[in-house]
């Protein structure tokens, strides 16, 4: 729906690349959807000027990239969005069909683990500096709940989709060898193309074989099928390993700090959701059909609970600036985790495996690595379905006439936060400015100037640099006297489209790509925009062309960029446009121009309506 409503209401003359959340991450996965669609098997980081071998190997974005050479990047993307978000509804309501053989409760569960979310409707934010990890997760971090994975990101939905290939087989590899081949080869590409799901499903995996260890259903059979499958991850994790240590730019953003916000805004962001996962083994939804005795999960679960409420406590002095716990305190944790695990011991491995996922998921988001933050993937799944098994206990207790409207209001009132989603994304569209310092709708030169460069630049060598972005806070207040925040781009940061579209190296391209960025951006920012923040001459931004060999500069037409007569003159210029121009540095130089890049097909150029 945010799309649809985006390309209907677009301005005329306008590129639109068919993003509106993420627009930089999306920029990365255009770079090597891009790089593919050349022809390579093999991919770099464009968004730097440092040298590297160029060995990453992205099996999803290979096969994007190859789709686009007939659609276009932005239509292979949505359709890769499309094809494995189906592709996981199909392997989510298989693992519901596991949990009860009654309809009405798969569907209710089926229905809270896709919309379900926390209470982040209530600390909602829109853009940029507003959407900090000072919120609950269910407000900006998509990966951690599933409808805002569905609606944002396709590799999201295509390793959603391979986390449970994963789990299914592993749940059904107890009596058979037939599963063991689709879990290892999910397990292989998963490792590839999302390597901090592996981690986060070995953690899970070892409540998981505690739970079935002591409820005794486990076999010696059993753990030999799941360790070949496991076995899955070694080619792809030992090529992850060869390539950071041949490749410094690699290794530099594989360094990216990205830890967890504090225990007390995740579970505000699970919310209803996670007390009702709780809920839902404190009762024993399952054991009707089991016969168990209630005894271990109300004691797994006060013992959860109080571990979570330490949990908080401890993070008194919470910082985003390092992991929260070395490796001894975390291993602690873990070995809690365990302990909760192995009292719990359901003897239904589904119900065993969602509670370990839900118990050992909480504790790898604090696993000691700068990664962790992204160890929250499908982490809503367990939560999800185990608050649908609640939610359907509690309606059953009504007449039942009136089941199937109570659980669409239930559910309806679980998933605000998804329907902000929907409205956040087009409220973006109607603003043109998304949550990062880009826009929705670009200036239509921007299309000229992306086949300028697929005609001149060669792709992957040619540099070209464009004005960082700039972005402000205003204060505003409505007709009826309240006070609204507005953001404002004032200068939009056009190289992460270069990179992404274009196919050139940037300088300062990307937040977490570009290795010492925060370093690079004010460095380019010094040497191209007159504004305070960079107070360019024409000496400067002479010396950085030549210092960094650029071969493209993208500026601006409203007086924010510096001018220099020896670089910058109407006879070096290909591109003009209402708001930013394209020069050619090679011919103020005198240098050869550069190899013309080979167009794959006419969808690999960019539209006014769907960018390249």
């Amino acid at each position: 729906m945010p799309y649809l409503f985006a390309l209907a209401t677009q301005p005329p003359d306008t590129v639109y690349f068919g993003v509106q959340w993420g627009f930089d991450d999306h920029a990365v996965y255009a770079a090597w959807a891009k790089q593919a669609q050349e022809g390579r098997l093999l991919f770099e980081n464009r968004f730097t000027t440092e040298q590297q071998p160029g060995l990453t190997l992205q099996a999803y974005f290979l096969l994007i990239g190859n789709l686009a050479k007939i659609t276009g990047i932005p239509i292979a993307m949505h359709i890769g969005r499309l094809l494995f978000g189906f592709l996981f509804l199909l392997a989510l309501y298989r693992l519901t069909r596991r949990l009860s053989d009654s309809s009405f409760v798969q569907a209710t569960a089926f229905a809270t683990a896709i919309f379900g979310a926390g209470t982040g409707y209530l600390y909602w934010a829109r853009y940029l500096g507003d959407l900090g990890m000072n919120r609950p997760i269910d407000v900006w971090q998509p990966e951690a709940f599933t409808f805002p994975s569905l609606m944002t990101n396709g590799l999201f939905c295509a390793a959603l989709w391979l986390m449970l290939v994963f789990v299914n087989s592993l749940l059904d590899a107890k009596d058979s060898w037939k599963p063991v081949l689709p879990g290892f080869l999910a397990l292989l590409v998963l490792t590839n193309i999302h390597t901090y799901d592996t981690l986060t499903l070995a953690i899970v995996g070892a409540g998981f074989l505690a739970t079935q260890i002591f409820a005794r259903t486990v076999t010696g059979g059993w753990i030999f099928r799941a360790a070949v499958m496991a076995a899955g991850a070694i080619p792809s994790l030992l090529w992850f390993l060869h390539v950071r240590s041949v490749d410094p730019v690699f290794a530099a953003r594989a360094a990216t700090v990205t830890v967890s916000p504090s225990l007390y805004n995740i579970l505000i962001g699970y919310g209803p959701l996670l007390l009702l996962a709780l809920l839902a083994y404190f009762l024993g939804r399952y054991r009707p059909e089991t016969g168990e005795a209630p005894g271990s999960a109300h004691t797994a679960c006060t013992l959860l609970l109080l571990l979570l409420v330490v949990m908080v406590f401890m993070q008194g002095d919470y910082s985003l600036d390092q992991p929260w716990l070395d490796v001894a305190p975390w291993v602690g944790l873990f070995a809690a985790g365990l302990f909760v695990c192995a009292w719990m011991r359901p003897q239904v491995p589904a119900y065993g495996l969602l509670f370990a996922w839900l118990t050992m998921g909480l504790i790898a988001l604090y696993y000691p690595g700068l990664f962790q933050r992204k160890l929250a993937m499908g982490l809503s799944i367990p939560i999800g379905l185990s608050a649908g098994l609640a939610l359907a206990w509690l309606i059953e207790r009504t007449k039942e006439e009136s089941r199937r409207p109570l659980a669409v209001l239930a559910v309806l009132a679980l998933s605000i936060t998804s329907f902000k989603w929907i409205e956040r994304d087009m409220l973006m569209a109607r603003d043109n400015i998304t949550n990062t310092l880009h826009l929705v709708y670009w200036p239509g030169e921007v299309k000229e100037i992306l086949d300028s460069l697929h005609e001149k630049a060669q792709p992957g060598v040619s540099i070209a640099i464009a004005p960082p972005g700039i972005w402000r806070k205003e204060i505003v207040t409505t007709e009826s006297g309240a006070q609204i925040e507005e953001y404002h781009v004032d200068v939009p940061d056009l190289n992460p489209v270069l990179t992404g579209w274009g196919g050139v190296r940037t300088y300062a391209g990307h937040w977490s790509e570009t290795p010492d960025y925060a370093k690079k951006r004010a460095e380019l920012m010094s040497a191209i925009m007159r504004t305070e923040s960079g107070g360019a001459t024409p000496e400067r931004f002479e010396k950085f062309i030549e210092e960094h060999n650029v071969n493209f500069v993208v500026l601006t037409r409203d007086g924010t960029t510096i001018r220099s007569d020896k670089y910058i003159k109407p006879e070096y210029r290909l591109v003009r446009g209402s708001y930013f121009e394209l020069y050619d540095i090679n011919l103020a130089t005198g240098e050869p121009e550069s190899s013309p890049a080979t167009r794959t097909s006419e969808g690999s150029e960019p539209s006014s309506t769907s960018g390249d």
